[in-house]
């Protein structure tokens, strides 16, 4: 009976060995498993787990956001303005216009007749001095204000031209300046005397061929030297002949005896 017991007691021993090295082997493929149905649930909700990672992550960023959002509708107070300081106004007392002043603004009125208006004084027109452009009568003495188109005298041209310095022909009629002494343009004794005379012809006919001129008779005679009529030629009150000896192109009667030379 004794040595039957040891024997069993003896054999219980490696059962218990057993047991315990069969129970560590089944901890590594029990974890493994584990594993696998871990992975294989993960793979199933991936889509679920990626939102939540995702809304994790952007909760900061969007909660700043909003506290941005709300830090700007806050109202920003308005800054005061300064005040500016009150000018005080100084009134200056009322004085009478001055009259020297209010004549150079406002142009003196028209004088007129009694009751007339002065509207209607403005709107007629003032009536310029007869000018005449019609060709003169047979023995017509050639006076007053005339207008016409003035030419060189030569072979195609005989009326209404410049002969000379101090001659021209009008209307059929030769006429002469009076007043003046000029250079010789048929004979010139030089160069200089030949040039002028040219010059003062041209300067001539400018002025009668420029505008209205007026026909003055001389001494208020209608006398005549040498088959012309002596006359002065005026335009605006300017004489033909001032304006010759002024630009040098005539002399004065008896005024330098050097001659044009």
């Amino acid at each position: 009976m004794a040595q039957s017991r040891g024997k069993s007691s003896s054999r219980r021993k490696p059962s218990g060995k057993r047991s315990a090295k069969s129970g560590s082997t089944l901890w590594p493929w029990l974890a493994a498993l584990a594993l696998v149905a871990g992975g294989i649930a993960l793979y199933d909700n991936s889509v679920g787990a990626r939102r939540l990672v995702a809304g994790l992550t952007a909760a900061k960023p969007v909660q700043t956001a909003s506290k941005t959002e709300q830090a700007n509708d806050k109202p920003v107070p308005s800054k005061p303005l300064p005040a500016s300081p009150h000018r005080p106004v100084t009134l200056r007392p009322a004085t009478p216009p001055d009259q020297n002043q209010t004549a150079a603004i406002i142009p003196p009125a028209p004088i007129g007749k009694p009751g007339m208006d002065v509207t209607s004084q403005s709107a007629v027109p003032s009536q310029p001095s007869e000018t005449k452009t019609g060709e003169a009568k047979p023995g017509e003495a050639l006076a007053g204000a005339y207008q016409a188109k003035f030419y060189l005298c030569g072979t195609a041209k005989q009326d209404d031209c410049v002969m000379a310095p101090d001659r021209f022909m009008f209307h059929g009629q030769k006429i002469r300046l009076v007043g003046i002494e000029v250079p010789d343009i048929k004979k010139p004794r030089c160069e200089s005397e030949r040039i002028k005379a040219s010059d003062a012809e041209l300067r001539v006919r400018a002025f009668l061929d420029s505008g209205p001129f007026e026909l003055v008779t001389w001494q208020g005679n209608g006398d005549e030297i040498e088959g012309h009529k002596l006359r002065d030629v005026t335009r605006n009150g300017r004489s033909l002949a001032d304006v010759l000896v002024n630009e040098g192109l005539a002399k004065r009667p008896g005024a330098g005896k050097g001659g044009w030379c």
